[in-house]
């Protein structure tokens, strides 16, 4: 079957595989994406191998995570981002530090691994998925929340630490044998002003169109009116404008998504008229939810493959355990620090815990690079397809409950004090 056509195949069944078990999920009242993760693992090589993980569904992969993180962005607000970041720092610190050195102690103890492979392991465990956590909060409606923009920034905040800790990674890695590795210190702090500039523009950005709230929303509809006659004009332009800031961010050491989810930020209905913003919603929302999500969270299923842990069980069930208790306990302690209520703080905790495509994008970094061997990525993806299945299914009776008692942690915020509103 020549590759075009066999991806179309592919494509179809894991739409159906996906929609029918998100469906059944959905009618459990459990979390959809749960289904269709698990339409991945059973369509992929761990069952029936109808599907086997290629560089196309890897590009398909990255489409989907651009449009998730871009939606997710449209839906949520800076300044509840910008209130919610000095709680979600302190999280986000517990909940990065905690799993990462418990995961190089363990590693080492339990697997005798190296200092590079436990390092790189501990990382791993340390992550939080920005995608993951996005999709689950949009599902259960709380995504412009006080407990999602929270949940949200501190994923964020982690997911740039874990970058920086996979940048020192590969350079104690490159070190030829036998000698000690040298850290560039210089080239890390490089980094960390790149990217300190790329979030302080995006906000600077903010800043400046709110200053100009009262003249620029008539200029741009007087723009969009006159000039860009073309049927979605204001989707198309979004959109290249939204690809041009993630390659930026990715150029300067960003992960692509990170672009991608503060370009969604920062665009406003006033940007481009009520109408307008309102027809790009629409069309976004579709695409992701009609097809990019359920392909999403089932290619992370395919990628997993249960054969490759049968000689590495012991390691995989104490990393696992790691990986799941100290992340939600680091995570509700940072929680309860920053005075959020018990039950938001397990919830919080919980929602933590998801790793998802993130983890598998740095474990393939690790197998490429050599620092993992076949076993050790095996553990890696189960280790993410696992998390990512219980995240929403745990965390779902504790958002639910504060949904019931009408905590303000859960509360969307007001639609008439919000500036992306109309949404």
């Amino acid at each position: 079957m020549a590759a075009p056509e066999q991806l179309f195949v592919s494509i179809i069944i894991i739409l159906v595989a996906a929609r029918v078990l998100g469906e059944v999920f959905q009618r459990a009242k459990q979390p959809p994406l749960v289904g269709e993760l698990l339409a991945g693992v059973i369509v992929g090589p761990s069952v029936l191998g109808f599907v086997l993980p290629n560089a196309e569904l890897g590009v398909l992969s990255n489409l989907a995570v651009f449009f998730l993180m871009f939606l997710a962005g449209l839906e949520m607000n800076p300044q509840e981002i910008r209130k919610a970041g000095r709680s979600a720092i302190v999280i986000s610190l517990l909940a990065f530090l905690v799993p990462l050195l418990a995961g190089v102690f363990f590693s080492q103890v339990v697997g005798g691994l190296t200092i590079v492979q436990s390092l790189f392991m501990g990382l791993l465990l340390s992550i939080t998925a920005v995608p993951v956590s996005a999709i689950v909060l949009m599902q259960f409606g709380i995504l412009n929340s006080k407990l999602g923009n929270t949940v949200i920034t501190a994923a964020v905040i982690n997911d740039i630490l874990s970058l920086i800790v996979l940048s020192i990674t590969l350079q104690l890695a490159a070190a030829p044998e036998g000698t000690s590795a040298q850290i560039d210190f210089t080239d890390i702090a490089s980094s960390g002003a790149k990217i300190t500039a790329f979030l302080g523009g995006i906000f600077l950005f903010d800043i400046l169109f709110r200053k100009s709230s009262s003249w620029l929303p008539g200029k741009a509809e007087s723009f969009f009116k006159k000039y860009l006659q073309t049927k979605e004009a204001a989707f198309g332009i979004l959109l290249i404008t939204t690809i041009a800031i993630s390659l930026i961010a990715q150029e300067i050491g960003l992960h692509f998504i990170i672009g991608t989810f503060f370009s969604g930020l920062v665009v406003y209905k006033e940007m481009i008229g009520l109408q307008n913003f309102s027809r790009v919603y629409g069309i976004i929302s579709a695409i992701t939810f009609g097809f990019f999500a359920p392909i999403f969270f089932a290619l992370i299923g395919i990628g997993f493959e249960v054969q490759s842990l049968v000689n590495s069980i012991p390691l995989f069930l104490v990393l696992l355990a790691v990986a799941i208790g100290t992340k939600i306990s680091a995570g509700f302690v940072g929680a309860r620090i920053v005075k959020f209520s018990k039950e938001s703080s397990l919830a919080i905790g919980l929602l933590m815990n998801g790793r998802g495509m993130v983890e598998l994008v740095i474990a393939s970094i690790g197998f490429a690079a050599g620092i993992l061997d076949v076993t050790l990525f095996s553990i890696a993806v189960a280790i993410g397809v696992v998390t990512t299945i219980i995240a929403p299914i745990t965390s779902r009776p504790f958002v639910s409950r504060a949904k019931a008692r009408g905590s303000a942690d859960v509360t969307v915020i007001d639609q008439q004090t919000d500036p992306k509103a109309g949404q």
